[in-house]
């Protein structure tokens, strides 16, 4: 319909007025028309904006700490071999047994029997109780799981890893202030029953020759193996410095060849050379790895207890603990079956 503007439209006459009329309604309409469309084009234009989360997408997954080759290596072997004690004990000892003197000999066998017997004597080691404990607040975990996050997988291994930490210091270092009934674990490093040893050349320097090398440390063996008669399957722990010497192009006279620890290896005694992180440098260590020579002693494996939440808005706190000591066996006369060398 067209709108038209004309003199007639200013008269009084019924017909003007009822153009009049019918063209306000035409303009009402197009007006109308236009708000609608303005109105569908600004909420088009508003549903197309997307939100700043759209273009990012989230890894399930967390990165952990990095850490170096050979962690709790030792630790990890010797809790296979551990001697389960209940947990209420706090002291682990063991008797070790004399031998006899020689018997006799004559051509009669009528001379009198000299009657011997064996002595006995005691020795032991401390089981303390190793812990780590850690806390959530409440609306934290709540807002990670309305994600899809759950932070107690993340929170649990850490704190395992912090307690493993715990024990492999334990292991390596002991701890003087840990004492019952005049026992106590000093550590692979410093116990009285763990034999120790100088070393006498470098073995992690690449100017020390492989035949060099393998001359130290059977001469270090040998203060187990001859010295303290200690001939069962050894363990030779080293550190990654050492490892990383040893690993070295070798050739021997009859035209093999191999690497530094390959040479090494086959050493006699030698059952298996591993690093592990808690020797630096010039450091190595052997031990007979059983319940006759060096060994865990367990009271409880690793545990975790959720304590109760007292209030609505209290943390959600857990405990990890274990009950775990060491202990270096000796003979009668104390030959040892463990050696630190640095």
């Amino acid at each position: 319909m067209s709108i038209i503007f004309n003199d007639a439209l200013y008269s009084n006459d019924a017909s003007a007025s009822r153009i009049m009329t019918q063209q306000k309604r035409v303009v009402m309409d197009l007006r109308n028309a236009g708000h609608e469309s303005h109105s569908k084009m600004l909420s088009s234009t508003n549903a197309a904006r997307t939100p700043a989360e759209a273009y990012r997408e989230m890894d399930s997954t967390t990165k952990i700490e990095q850490v170096g080759a050979g962690e709790y290596a030792l630790l990890s072997r010797v809790l296979t071999k551990a001697k389960p004690v209940n947990l209420g004990r706090k002291l682990y000892e063991y008797r070790k047994a004399s031998d006899m003197n020689e018997g006799q000999s004559s051509m009669s066998g009528t001379i009198g029997t000299k009657g011997d017997k064996v002595d006995y004597s005691y020795a032991g080691t401390v089981i303390p109780v190793h812990d780590k404990g850690f806390n959530i607040d409440w609306r934290d975990h709540l807002a990670m799981q309305a994600e899809g996050f759950d932070e107690l997988v993340d929170y649990s291994r850490e704190a395992e890893r912090g307690l493993m930490a715990t024990k492999n210091s334990y292991l390596w270092n002991g701890d003087a202030s840990l004492e019952f009934k005049g026992a106590s674990w000093l550590g692979l490093k410093a116990d009285p029953t763990v034999a120790t040893a100088t070393i006498g050349l470098d073995l992690t320097a690449p100017a020390s020759t492989a035949t060099a090398i393998r001359a130290e440390v059977a001469r270090i063996r040998d203060i187990l193996y001859i010295t303290n008669n200690c001939t069962q399957p050894l363990d030779l722990i080293i550190s990654r410095e050492m490892a990383s010497n040893w690993e070295r192009p070798f050739a021997t006279a009859d035209g093999s060849f191999g690497t530094i620890g390959d040479y090494i290896s086959k050493l006699r005694g030698i059952k298996e050379i591993y690093e592990d992180n808690a020797l630096v440098g010039n450091q190595l260590s052997f031990l007979f790895n059983d319940q006759q020579g060096f060994h865990g002693v367990s009271g409880m494996a690793v545990n975790t207890y959720a304590v109760p939440r007292q209030f609505h808005n209290s943390p959600f706190a857990y405990i990890k603990w274990c009950a775990l000591g060491f202990i270096a066996k000796e003979d009668f006369t104390d030959r040892k079956c463990a050696l630190y060398a640095s």
